[in-house]
């Protein structure tokens, strides 16, 4: 009777052991389910001046614009960042959304999004802009393709920098792009900047907004600390900003968002970034602008890095 009731104890552990390895694994499938094993583009083989004297500059940066977004508490400033703009008493080389145009990928969206973008072209102010998990809904490619940029990744050189910007809207960039990458990015011999919606990695309490495929982001940082990419520029996270070192030259940053809100779930404001490159220190300085809700713009200096 003993050795029938060990048997059955053992049974009873056994079946849980399993059904909980299955669960797990229904998970892990659930989580990764989202990455792309073979992308439909990217080839990063895009003309690049690799000659150019090194020089100082500065861009803005914004993420999240989310035209479309209708939760309760999103609002816009655009006013204030209009006025902002205009009165800039720097140069402002071009502008670089990172992703999440849209709110759900509907063609009015989109035809709002480029209305956006071309008020910035008005002033003068090129842009560029790369893919948010919002904006590849549906035919949310094809239309980003349409009114965005004819490619949804691709690289572009400015003042002996190169700009990679590369398409993360299913939370990974998958096989083919990461393989195309890799290779462009040996190639070019000028210091780098990854730019992208989802995050790198940026701290282990990033895991849910970041890259899902491990081996992708580890081989995405290898990739960075080899072949002189001093920076990972992301969005996606809202709420907060983030600021993680790989080396002492290798850096990822994570802005928050161009909207506002005033929930329960996100009480934020506003947020656009400067960054600019100084040649002579060889370091880049991020700026951050918050249209706070007395009206006024609120300047923050995040933090000066070191470039390879």
């Amino acid at each position: 009777m003993a050795c029938t009731n060990r048997r059955s104890n053992t049974n009873r552990i056994l079946f849980l052991l399993i059904t909980s390895l299955l669960f797990c694994t229904s998970c892990s499938q659930n989580l990764f389910s989202r990455i792309e094993f073979n992308h439909p583009g990217g080839s990063f083989d895009q003309p690049i001046n690799t000659t150019e004297e090194r020089q100082s500059f500065s861009f803005l940066l914004f993420s999240d614009l989310h035209v479309g977004r209708a939760e309760d508490g999103v609002y816009w400033d655009f006013d204030a960042f209009y006025a902002w703009l205009d009165a800039y008493p720097g140069t402002l080389d071009f502008a670089l959304h990172l992703g999440d145009g849209t709110a759900d990928s509907t063609e009015s969206e989109y035809r709002q999004y480029a209305a956006f973008m071309q008020s910035l072209t008005d002033r003068s102010l090129p842009n560029h802009a790369v893919l948010g998990n919002h904006d590849v809904r549906g035919v949310g490619r094809s239309l980003f393709s349409q009114y965005i940029n004819d490619l949804t990744a691709r690289r572009f050189s400015h003042k002996g920098f190169s700009f990679y910007l590369l398409d993360t809207g299913n939370a990974s960039l998958g096989k083919t792009q990461l393989d195309n990458l890799m290779e462009a990015v040996a190639a070019d011999p000028n210091p780098k900047l990854f730019c992208a919606h989802v995050p790198l990695y940026a701290g282990p309490d990033m895991f849910y907004f970041s890259l899902k495929d491990p081996l992708e982001r580890a081989l995405i940082v290898q990739t960075m600390v080899k072949n002189k990419v001093g920076l990972y520029v992301g969005g996606h996270l809202h709420i907060d900003s983030k600021l993680y070192a790989y080396t002492d030259t290798t850096h990822e940053f994570v802005s928050e968002s161009f909207h506002g809100r005033d929930s329960l779930i996100e009480n934020t404001l506003p947020v656009w970034y400067v960054l600019t490159y100084d040649v002579v220190s060889n370091s880049i300085t991020i700026v951050k602008y918050a249209s706070k809700r007395d009206n006024t713009i609120a300047e923050e200096v995040v933090a000066t890095i070191g470039m390879p």
